[in-house]
């Protein structure tokens, strides 16, 4: 390492200090590996006149060296403080700066042993200064990358590949805390691609083309490339050849792409599109273009984000949209992708109107791949006529919240090409940096996808939705069945099924009606222990008439059916009901009725995945798996990335912790308890400028909409020390979905629904105020 370092100052050095703490991912993404020790190195290097103590003797007149390692030593060995190099190169340099205070000067360099499967180390240099002038780039580094490659000008080199050994050093600006962390892996992907697929003749041709790839990972950012090719099988009494340059991007011509056509490799790309309706039924219009986008055959939506009703921006005097994002696989080429959206904005029934303005749909490429390109010319025109304008990334996408907040959804940790920011960053910086943003909520339709291929569709009124935060909603329980374990045969016929409904509403002095439900959750199997099973035609029998007499007595409010069958859940939606309540999960388990997914999937409807394990009064252990609330996310996430992999929209899923499902009294007062964590955002890698990487690398539970029902449930008359009937446990679940409520329950399912809207006005106004 000394020799590296400039040779016109003196320099005191620690090399290569040894140090065993937490520093992101290792060179295995297993789970929870950020937070499991790794070996690391750190050299420091500081310019430092050693004159005086070298005619004196005395150590005053230089640095001691010891107490500099000590330091190094205690903030780089505290876990969990950094989750990348940047960071810790950042606070060392602090505070060796603020410590020693003869300093001006330090450079740095750490290097991570097992961050790379294939090269020796990833590594970091920077240099700080106590004045804050720039003095060069930071450098980081890959060591010894070992690749195999066709390399040579002699026959037998064409025939297989060898081993040639790569090292890198990209020179980016300064790191500062709002920065995104180099992506490592991303680099030596790209150079990897392009090697193992190369059939260069000569070190010099391949070096080249390496340092051009290195240079493409980051256009925006690297300022610099320095790169070394070595043939360890070329020579046979010397270690190996070597071969270096360094190159900027200008040293090669045709790299930029402003001004002309966009050409990409070909093969199956990933692009993030950003979509909005404010006119008509914008949830039927959104959806139509989502299926139009697939008809053609050569894209493929591979994730989907939430659904926002947001304030129009730029033009406010109009309705607001709906706004999302969602993730392709396409064969397309950018303007073919282009082509193919403006095609399906105009299918839909998109016209054009003024700039900003009302549209059926808007569908955006905000990000192809890592790509940066523009087809406009430095006038701003495009440069044919033909030509579609394109600009990749879109050139406004970090001023608006209405496409981050989507895009953070599906893809929080992807580095946006030109900002070196990631989608998370860009969004709390959008959210922190305006008072006055436009007001942005989540919203989940009552749509029946259906509707989509009827003719008159467009002519649709707008469909009835759910605003989560907004409120907490009430869903009311209709047990069609002789033996459910609370109110078994109350509302067994249509009848008295439907008293009760008439019930929930009350004729208010203006005359209008008002409903104590916000949701009917009609079931037809009882799921307790020991109940009996129920053919699907007799569940059918039981459910259908109740819904039907619903909907002719004119009631609207949206309607569950309870079922985990998929010929029930298809009736059940035939007949007027709105979304599925499915206890397994759509894994049909039990029954073994897979179709259960694809029929959800078709219908398009919202659909409530519940935690459980078969029999509810069984499987109630989870020591092996970290716990309950951590077994829960876990198993229902399992479910839930099965249906997002399907094709199920992500703003359709509402998610249902199974409380008195499978867990012991302690299971389920903890998930109440710490019900918040349930959905807490999760993200399963670490910043990258991969689009593909990122797909479904969010925990499928991160933000979604909770579902909490512990009415009546039998864990409450343990609780309260009374085995009572479970029509006795009203105050027991009031005071458990009261809890519920304060840890962020969206939905909150019950029996007793007059008194349940009693204690939601009054835990709203505590808690969602704001």
């Amino acid at each position: 390492m000394t020799s590296e370092w400039d040779n016109d100052r003196d320099w005191i050095y620690v090399n290569n200090l040894s140090i065993r703490t937490t520093l992101g991912e290792s060179h295995w993404p297993t789970p929870d590996s950020e937070k499991l020790e790794q070996p690391i190195t750190v050299s420091i290097a500081i310019p430092q006149s050693l004159r005086l103590a070298g005619i004196t003797d005395q150590l005053p007149h230089s640095l001691h060296y010891g107490e500099l390692a000590e330091l190094v030593e205690k903030i780089c060995s505290q876990k969990g403080r950094f989750q990348c190099m940047e960071h810790m190169a950042h606070d060392v340099s602090a505070a060796c700066l603020a410590e020693f205070h003869g300093l001006d000067e330090i450079r740095i360099r750490i290097e991570k042993q097992r961050a790379l499967l294939q090269a020796a180390s990833a590594g970091l240099e920077v240099t700080r200064r106590r004045d804050g002038t720039h003095v060069r780039y930071d450098k980081f580094l890959i060591k010894d990358l070992q690749l195999p490659a066709i390399i040579g000008i002699h026959p037998w080199e064409r025939l297989e590949k060898q081993i040639v050994q790569i090292n890198l050093a990209s020179e980016l600006e300064k790191w500062t805390p709002a920065s995104a962390a180099f992506d490592y892996k991303y680099l030596v992907r790209k150079v990897s691609e392009h090697v193992s697929s190369s059939s260069h003749q000569t070190v010099e041709s391949l070096i080249s083309a390496v340092a051009q790839e290195a240079l493409k990972a980051s256009p925006a950012l690297t300022k610099r490339v320095t790169a070394r090719v070595g043939k360890p099988s070329a020579l046979m009494f010397a270690e190996r050849p070597e071969v270096q340059v360094t190159r900027v991007a200008g040293d090669f011509e045709g790299a930029a792409t402003n001004g002309s056509t966009i050409q990409v490799s070909r093969g199956p790309r990933t692009a993030a599109i950003a979509f909005g309706s404010n006119m008509g039924n914008r949830f039927l219009n959104i959806e139509k273009a989502l299926q139009l986008l697939e008809k053609d055959g050569s894209t493929k939506i591979l994730d989907t984000s939430f659904l926002y009703e947001t304030d129009a921006m730029y033009v406010e005097d109009q309705a607001r949209f709906i706004n999302g994002a969602c993730l392709v696989s396409t064969t397309l080429e950018p303007q073919g992708l282009l082509k193919l959206l403006k095609k399906v904005e105009a299918d839909v029934g998109r016209t054009p109107t003024f700039r900003n303005g009302p549209r059926m749909v808007d569908l955006d490429i905000v990000l192809y791949d890592d790509l940066i390109s523009s087809t406009r010319k430095e006038d701003g025109t495009s440069k044919e006529t033909e030509q579609m304008d394109l600009v990749i990334p879109h050139e406004r996408m970090q001023e608006r919240e209405f496409v981050l907040r989507p895009l953070a959804d599906i893809i929080p940790k992807f580095i946006h090409p030109r900002l070196n920011l990631t989608m998370q960053a860009l969004l709390n910086n959008v959210v922190h940096s305006s008072s006055s943003s436009p007001r942005i909520r989540k919203v989940t339709p009552f749509l029946c996808s259906s509707l989509v291929q009827r003719p008159d569709a467009i002519h649709a009124p707008e469909s009835s939705y759910l605003t989560w935060t907004a409120k907490t909603y009430i869903m009311a329980i209709i047990n069609a069945t002789p033996d459910s374990f609370s109110d078994g045969g109350d509302h067994f016929s249509v009848s008295a099924a439907m008293k009760f409904v008439k019930s929930l509403y009350e004729k208010q002095s203006s005359g209008e009606t008002f409903s104590f439900a916000d949701i009917i959750d009609i079931g037809g199997y009882s799921t307790r222990p020991g109940a009996h099973q129920v053919s699907e035609s007799e569940e059918i029998a039981r459910v259908v008439p109740i819904i039907r007499a619903i909907r002719n007595e004119g009631i609207k409010t949206p309607i569950s059916i309870d079922t985990f069958r998929s010929e029930v859940a298809k009736a059940a939606i035939e007949a007027g009901a709105d979304c599925i309540n499915d206890v397994y999960g759509l894994t049909g388990e039990g029954i073994e009725d897979h179709r259960i997914l694809e029929v959800t999937r078709k219908l398009g409807v919202p659909v409530i995945l519940m935690h459980s394990r078969g029999d509810a009064g069984k499987n109630k252990v989870y020591h092996d798996v970290g716990g309950v609330l951590a077994g829960v996310r876990k198993e229902l996430g399992r479910k839930m990335d099965r249906a997002l992999k399907a094709g199920v929209r992500r703003w359709n899923i509402i998610a249902d912790p199974g409380i008195g499902f499978s867990k012991s009294v302690d299971g389920n007062l903890t998930l109440v308890r710490d019900l918040r964590k349930f959905t807490a955002p999760v993200s399963s890698i670490s910043p990258t400028r991969s689009l593909q990487a990122c797909v479904h690398s969010v925990d499928p539970l991160s933000s979604m909409p909770v579902l909490a029902g512990a009415s009546r449930k039998s864990f409450l008359g343990s609780v309260i020390g009374r085995e009572n009937t479970a029509k006795d446990r009203k105050a027991a679940s009031i005071a458990t979905h009261t809890a519920a409520i304060q840890q962020g329950a969206d939905i909150i399912r019950a029996h007793d629904v007059i008194e349940t809207w009693d204690l939601v006005q009054v835990a709203d106004k505590l808690w969602r105020s704001s």
